[in-house]
Formats: structure tokens, C-alpha cells, sequence
């Protein structure tokens, strides 16, 4: 059986006339599986050795699927992306990987796990008709998904794409951050003349999450600008925000898979900054069972609570303003810090609807609170770490370790504390 990632522009399956592919849901929550080996540590192979003999007899009725668009995907980001479709396989009891024999897996369900939010031909050609068919989400136009959909435009004659919704900007203005989202230069431009008038900004592509350093004036916005492909202010725009001092980013998320639900909230550790791009060295979450709303019995700090209540916020009026989109996956980064007068400020980044780094975690939280009776809340942490790491915990799910471009080696693991809250 092939375990690799699934690239949509191969074949896929298309259902009967009249047939959906929702009612092949079949959760088997009753069913307990053993094991914690990552698919690196079993040497890239599906997981076999370790199912019980009541689970094998559900592995055909459904199979997980990973899709990316990259062409190539490689390193912690497709380790990432292959660890966490290996285990959801597990937590659904299914086959892994694409199918092995076409002739006789036509009946299996499939489950998807893609690298990146679904647009709606996307979901279409691959046959994903609900959140129960994918971890992750599907929007109607690829911009949903981006940044670049939190922030108004810089004027009423400013260029925005087919289909945007102008109310969403006003009901979320009070859960974000001043800003203004521009697909072209000159409205890019417009923006950041604005907005400097009030303190420094920064500068981040709306898809890709590629951030600037903070920019004080217009000749360090120009020079950041054109670092910027024309073709992607026409499909992911950029956003031009205020910048804060002395930041903490709060991650807020639920995710769900057949009838394990989770939600969460946590801060990213320090990041640091390659080709532009913050990489955070991870992150530390409380996990509880069920929806955001089952955060209220943790006791969260004043600030914890309102980034999830910011979230909470936010995820309600995007999924208002473009009702066809949903997800089973959603994570939202919050952000807290203070202005050039030195007062607080706090405001939802944008949405995360894919596969990330706290996906691993999240999966594991779901197998924790499926196998633990009783239990309702654990502490889970993510780690990415450069260099020689000698006190990785024993019970770690280390799912990436490998060299760098720099010749220092890169680790990612997650770890799962259920006596934590």
C-alpha cells in the first residue's frame, strides 16, 4: 500500500448519481487501539504491527487520504502532514495511504487530510461534501481562507476580489486589529500611508503568513513591498496591520473528527525569523473535550479568555459571511501586546483551516479523551527544536528529526500531560 501524500490533480473516484458520500460515516469510537509509534519510527510504513484483531476487521470499510498541491513535499511540513493522517487513521480504524487495489476498495470511505484549506471545486472533484469527510476546511473562494479576509479595504473604489464580503470587516473590527487588507500595490501603498500616521505597521502576505519586521516609513514599506510577486496580490492580497510591542500570540482551536471533538487554547513559545517567515519553537495548550464553550472550565487567565471569546468571535462571523464554508479543523492565532502609547491591543491574526503544527497534538488530545474515562481536560505541547536534543521525554511522539539546510539537525515532537490540568 502506497503511504504517501495524495496530489489533487490525480484521478479520484466519483460517487454513483444520487449517491452521497456523507452517509458512509461510521465512526467506532467503542473500538480502543494500542500503540504510539510515529510513521517515521516504523520506517515510513503504514501502521499494521500493532492493531488489534477486532480493529483489523474495520480497516476496509474507510481509508485516510493526505492531499497537498505542492508537487514535492518534503521535510517537517510533510512529516507534519503524513504523521497526523496516520493517526486519525488509527483513531478512525482505517486504511492509510492511497488505495492499494482500485478494483476492490470501491466501496471504502475516504477521509481526507489536506496541507491546505479545500476551494469548493476542490472539495468537489475530490468527493468532500461535509466536515465529516476532511480534517481541515473548504471555502468558496480561495481568499477565505487567507488573512487578507479579516481587513476592509483602503477605500470604497479599492480592488477586492469577486465575491467579498464588505460586512464581514465591520462585524469583526472589534476582535482584530487596525488594518487593511490590498491586492494591488497601489492600495498596498494607500494603506501603509494611513497607517503610519498612527505608529509602526507590518506588512504580511495574506496566504502564505510570510511576515515583515516592523516598518516605520514608507521607504522600509516599499522595499518590503516589492519583495512581493505581482500574481499574488490577485490571489492572496497582503495585509497591512498596526504592530504591537512586547507581543504574545495566543492559538485558539477546536477540531473534530467522527465524534472526538477538542478545543484549546495556548501560547506560541518565541519564534524565530527564516526567508521572512516566523517560525515558532512551538507551543503550549490546555485541551479540553467538546467545543469552545467547555474552555470555560479551565481556569484560564483574563487574557486566555478573552482570545478565546476574540475567536469564538471571529470563527462565528466568517462562517456567517460565507455560509457554504466549513471545517473540521480550525485554529485561530491571537494576538496581545501594546501600541506606540503604550496600551494594550489584542486581535485574531486570521483563520487556520489545514493541517499545522499543533495538529499533532490535536490528534493525540482526541485518542487521550477516547481511551481515559472521565477524563475532560489535559495539557498538550508542541516542540520544534535546532540542534542536538538529548532530553526528549520517553514518551514523546517524536514525528520528524533530520538535518537542516544549515547541517543542524531539526526536531519536531509533541507530548500529551493528562494529569496536567
Amino acid at each position: 500500500m502506497q503511504c504517501g501524500p495524495v496530489r489533487i490533480a490525480w484521478d479520484v473516484k466519483f460517487f454513483p448519481i444520487g449517491f452521497s458520500p456523507c452517509s458512509l460515516v461510521r465512526p467506532f469510537s467503542s473500538v480502543r487501539v494500542s500503540g504510539t509509534r510515529s510513521a517515521q519510527e516504523a520506517g515510513g510504513s503504514c501502521p499494521e504491527n500493532d492493531m488489534t484483531v477486532q480493529e483489523s476487521c474495520f480497516r476496509s470499510i474507510g481509508r485516510v487520504e493526505p492531499v497537498t498541491r505542492a508537487k514535492h513535499i518534503a521535510g517537517a511540513d510533510a512529516a507534519c502532514l503524513s504523521h497526523t493522517a496516520e493517526r486519525i487513521a488509527r483513531l478512525l480504524r482505517y486504511d492509510y495511504g492511497r488505495a492499494g487495489n482500485p478494483a476492490t476498495d470501491t466501496q471504502q470511505r475516504v477521509y481526507f487530510v489536506p496541507d491546505h484549506p479545500l476551494t469548493a471545486v476542490e472539495a468537489g472533484r475530490l468527493g468532500v461534501c461535509s466536515d465529516s469527510d476532511l480534517f481541515g476546511g473548504v471555502v468558496p473562494h480561495a481568499f477565505v481562507a487567507t488573512r487578507a479576509a479579516t481587513h476592509p479595504p483602503v477605500s470604497a473604489d479599492a480592488q477586492v476580489p469577486q465575491n467579498w464580503s464588505y460586512a464581514l470587516a465591520r462585524i469583526i473590527s472589534g476582535c482584530v486589529l487596525r488594518g487593511f487588507s490590498a491586492f494591488s500595490h497601489a492600495d498596498a501603498r494607500l494603506a501603509a500611508q494611513r497607517l503610519l500616521r498612527t505608529g509602526p505597521i507590518r506588512l504580511d502576505c495574506g496566504g502564505s503568513g510570510a511576515s515583515h519586521d516592523i516598518l516605520c516609513n514608507m521607504d522600509e514599506f516599499d522595499e518590503a513591498l516589492n519583495g512581493i510577486a505581482v500574481v499574488d496580490f490577485a490571489t492572496q492580497g497582503v495585509v497591512v496591520e498596526q504592530a504591537l510591542a512586547e507581543q504574545t500570540t495566543y492559538v485558539v482551536g477546536r477540531a473534530r473528527v467522527a465524534n472526538e471533538c477538542v478545543s484549546y487554547v495556548g501560547t506560541r513559545r518565541a519564534a524565530r525569523i527564516e526567508s521572512g517567515r516566523p517560525i515558532h519553537s512551538g507551543c503550549d495548550l490546555a485541551v479540553v473535550a467538546g467545543d469552545f464553550s467547555a474552555l470555560d472550565s479551565v481556569g484560564l487567565s483574563t487574557e486566555a479568555r478573552h482570545a478565546v471569546l476574540a475567536a469564538a468571535r471571529y470563527d462565528l462571523a466568517i462562517s456567517h459571511a460565507y455560509r457554504s464554508s466549513f471545517a473540521s479543523r480550525r485554529s485561530y492565532d491571537v494576538v496581545l501586546g501594546h501600541d506606540r502609547h503604550g496600551s494594550a491591543r489584542m486581535g485574531v491574526r486570521g483563520p487556520s483551516w489545514s493541517v499545522a503544527a499543533e495538529s499533532p497534538a490535536e490528534v493525540a488530545a482526541m485518542a487521550a479523551f477516547r481511551d481515559v474515562p472521565g477524563l475532560r481536560c489535559l495539557r498538550a505541547s508542541t516542540y520544534e527544536a535546532l540542534g542536538e536534543v538529548r532530553d526528549v521525554p520517553s514518551d514523546a511522539m517524536v514525528y520528524y528529526r533530520s538535518g537542516g539546510a544549515d547541517g543542524e539537525t531539526l526536531t519536531r515532537y509533541c507530548t500529551i500531560d493528562v494529569h496536567g490540568c
